[in-house]
């Protein structure tokens, strides 16, 4: 599936205080990604790594990412499992951590707006979605 952003420039990224959504402004209107939980879980952003090269960056590619370090005896969470984004553009790599925590049956993810079930989600999502600038790695 071809991901939304793919051919769209981005000038810069924001994040909702709560990390439950990221926004990106775009050229032509921005794009918000959502974090989905499963029931009886949680899904944030735990990091984001901006392209070396600064902004306005094409992207070029998105891929999800196997990023190693879930546990499944974590000492905060009963579960808590690690996902990854990579948004390849010409100024370098964006990359987005996110977390899940469950009781181990349940998992997250970040969902596109062209992603089956995305305005379902957008209608429930409980993001304050108060906008700070990303303005270095977090």
């Amino acid at each position: 599936m071809t991901n939304i952003l793919i051919g769209k420039k981005i000038k810069q990224i924001k994040i909702a205080d709560d990390k439950q959504a990221i926004l990106f402004c775009c050229e032509d209107g921005d794009v918000k990604a959502l974090c989905d939980a499963e029931c009886c879980s949680n899904t944030w952003i735990e990091h984001i790594e901006l392209p070396a090269l600064g902004f306005p960056a094409l992207v070029v590619a998105v891929d999800n990412l196997d990023l190693p370090g879930s546990d499944y005896n974590h000492p905060e969470y009963d579960c808590l499992q690690v996902y990854g984004c990579k948004i390849t553009t010409d100024k370098g790599d964006i990359v987005i951590d996110y977390r899940n925590s469950s009781n181990g049956y349940y998992g997250g993810d970040l969902l596109w707006p062209d992603t089956p079930g995305y305005r379902m989600l957008e209608a429930q999502n409980i993001s304050t979605e108060n906008w700070a600038d990303v303005v270095g790695d977090i």
